[in-house]
């Protein structure tokens, strides 16, 4: 009896071996990848179901600026002010205004009352003053603004 069949008998066992080895390497990565998006998903979905904001007051400040209150009502802090969205209806149709953007259509930080806790976060309970420039004589009808993660809150502008 001859050796090749042997020899080729163990290789295709080893490259049996092989091929298990990489397909299972490679699912448990996979589902390794899985459990943590999911994990991501639910953190950040609790996170948001905490989150809660509510708009107080909005001031005509005069034919081209705009003040607005906003209150963190939730339990979740609001971290990155600068990351917060603000839209506003003006003519037909609504308008994003960016962060401290340009010569108008910008809003800014005005201050957060009170501010003790975690300096320049909007904690629960305080309030975020926004100062939004708008181009002259547009009369902006409603505002809406949105946190980072995605909670939202509107009010018309009286």
């Amino acid at each position: 009896m001859s050796a090749g069949p042997l020899v080729a008998s163990g290789i295709g066992i080893l490259l049996l071996v092989v091929t298990a080895y990489v397909l299972v390497g490679g699912t448990l990565a996979t589902t390794e990848v899985m459990v943590e998006a999911q994990s991501n998903l639910a953190m950040y979905q609790e996170t948001r179901m905490r989150t809660a904001i509510e708009i107080q007051n909005t001031t005509i400040v005069d034919n081209a600026t705009l003040s607005v209150e906003v209150k963190n009502t939730g339990s979740e802090p609001v971290v990155d002010i600068q990351l917060i969205d603000v839209y506003l209806h003006i003519g037909n149709a609504p308008v994003y205004v960016p962060y401290n953007v340009g010569d108008v259509n910008y809003w800014s930080n005005m201050g957060i009352d009170p501010d003790h806790i975690h300096p320049r976060e909007l904690d629960p309970g305080e309030t975020l003053t926004l100062r939004i420039t708008h181009e002259k004589d547009a009369q902006p009808t409603w505002v809406q603004v949105v946190t980072p993660n995605g909670v939202s809150s509107s009010a018309y502008i009286r």
